[in-house]
């Protein structure tokens, strides 16, 4: 897709001994209009304008790319949303604002634009002082007056790789898909990311993982040192035990500091080993950073989350109507669309996801409800960003049919014992890898298995069918395979990554060179932060 931007000038960040004005420039092609003074919260706003430019632009997610599209700016009556992906696309980044925290001049003009949200300015912004007045000016008029040298127009050309564009239409239904939801208090959230700030891990596992027992708050693992995060009065209603592991938690440092300032966090946890996203509500602004579930995975890429590849489309008709509403009332709830267009629950949820892959609304998860919102001037094309996949529609008919069987699923498990370090000393622990051997039948094929890695990625599998025996993996696996590895997923349970053992336990054993050669790096660490 080629998206065109055209800017005015550049955006501008001026200040004086009584003052302050950010200047934002939004795209001409698409004018949106929202000038104010900032009347309260002036510090909070600016930390937070800080922290999505840290998610865009900070060294932990930048990549040597240029086909990225700029932030996507939208104002409506009662929010204003500023949407961004950082540069390696790991990270959604999304900025709500309260326009009450605003006196606004003159006419306020909703819709959608991209803005010239550069590194420059998100340098520039730490310059603003709550002791100043701030005004905000975000238009498509530019900003020659007042900054000298710098004006004049110019616009940018943007390929964006189908990828990118399928990745950011998924992500906003994906947030609006079933999963767990519960409330964890910002300090709790942030022992967990200063724990990991300082305490460096060098052995694999790595993930978050989150504990839910009935009738108790759910409690947060930090792996591989089982380190336990109380979260207090992390209400959920799940009826059984379960535990979802989620990876890439490093990135959860991009809001530590937001949390000595926010009110509540909400976790929204899409599945093991898929997105989750953490919603910081401060007075007037939340942030919402949404995490891919592994760490070298990117929103825009497809490994493992087409979370929307199995939603059935709607009908024309029906999504027009839904669409009228939307651009009527701006944000609709599921069952206001449902009662005042006649139309069946069910019926009305598939019209807003197909909206939302078409780009022409958004979820905000503040308030549960759809907002319009037209990413692009063109409407996207459904059959180029989000393309049907055959083995994946096999794979849901077989399990509906009743035909996938599970004859034998059980980790095979790698031991490995280091010393770590840890906020109370070293400690001698044995680490567990996992990998799931899923053996069973599908169909017609007798012999269907599949290994399954402990971040849930397929690693191995074997098949009878035609495909299999003229590709193996290398397009990826079958409509057998996949059938049998969505039917596991209830028997592959999570379990402990390591256990304390004492030193006497192991003084026995020979060491193995990798026991060595780990052990020997975190010497030489410990003897350079001595020095």
């Amino acid at each position: 897709m080629i998206v065109l931007v055209d800017y005015a000038s550049p955006s501008v960040f001026e200040t004086t001994r009584d003052s302050n004005l950010v200047g934002i420039a939004a795209n001409a092609r698409r004018p949106v209009r929202f000038h104010g003074t900032v009347v309260e919260h002036s510090f909070l706003l600016q930390i937070a304008l800080r922290t999505l430019g840290e998610a865009i632009w900070s060294d932990d997610t930048w990549t040597a790319q240029s086909d990225l599209l700029d932030p996507v700016f939208t104002v409506h009556p009662d929010r204003i949303f500023c949407e961004a992906f950082s540069q390696d696309q790991s990270v959604y980044a999304s900025l709500i604002i309260d326009p009450d925290i605003f006196e606004t001049h003159g006419d306020v003009v909703t819709g959608t634009t991209n803005i010239d949200f550069t590194a420059w300015l998100w340098g520039a912004l730490g310059e603003m002082r709550g002791s100043r007045e701030t005004t905000f000016r975000v238009g498509a008029e530019g900003f020659e007056a007042e900054t000298t040298g710098v004006g004049g127009r110019f616009e940018k050309k943007v390929d964006l790789p189908d990828s990118w564009v399928r990745g950011f239409l998924q992500t906003q239904a994906a947030m609006a898909m079933p999963g767990t939801r519960f409330p964890v208090q910002p300090v709790d959230l942030l022992s967990a990311i200063r724990f990991l700030r300082y305490t460096k891990d060098r052995v694999s596992p790595r993930a978050l993982r989150y504990e839910f027992e009935p009738g108790q708050d759910v409690q947060l693992v930090l792996e591989p040192w089982e380190h336990i995060v109380p979260l207090h009065g992390a209400l959920h209603n799940d009826t059984q035990a379960k535990k979802t592991r989620v990876w890439g938690r490093r990135r959860l440092s991009l809001i530590e500091g937001l949390l000595p300032f926010a009110d509540s966090v909400e976790v929204f946890l899409k599945g093991r080993a898929l997105p989750s996203f953490y919603a910081v509500k401060m007075p007037g602004i939340t942030f919402v950073l949404g995490l891919t579930g592994q760490s070298g995975q990117a929103f825009t890429g497809t490994g493992g989350f087409d979370l929307l590849q199995e939603a059935s489309s709607a009908d024309d008709e029906i999504t027009n109507r839904v669409l009228e509403q939307l651009r009527e009332q701006f944000h609709c709830s599921i069952e206001d669309i449902s009662r005042q267009a006649d139309v069946e629950r069910t019926t009305v949820s598939r019209a807003l996801v197909r909206l939302c892959r078409q780009g022409r609304c958004m979820y905000d998860v503040e308030t549960r409800r759809y907002r319009h919102r037209e990413l692009f001037e063109n409407v996207a094309a459904e059959s180029v960003y989000d393309p049907p996949d055959r083995r994946q529609e096999l794979a849901t008919s077989f399990l509906d049919a009743g035909i996938v069987t599970v004859e034998a699923c059980h980790a095979e498990e790698t031991k490995k014992q280091v010393r770590m370090k840890s906020p109370d000393g070293r400690q001698h622990r044995e680490v567990t890898l996992r990998d799931w051997r899923v053996t069973g039948a599908v169909s017609d094929i007798d012999q269907v298995e599949v290994v399954v890695n402990d971040t849930g990625r397929i690693i191995f599998g074997g098949c009878g069918c035609d495909f299999f025996r003229e590709h193996l993996l290398n397009q990826g696996p079958c409509e057998h395979i996949l059938a049998l590895y969505r039917a596991s997923e209830s028997q592959r349970t999570d379990q402990a990554s390591s256990r304390a053992v004492q030193e006497e336990d192991s003084s026995s054993q020979q060491p193995s060179r990798w026991e060595v050669e780990y052990q020997e790096s975190v010497d030489d660490d410990e003897g350079e932060q001595d020095a």
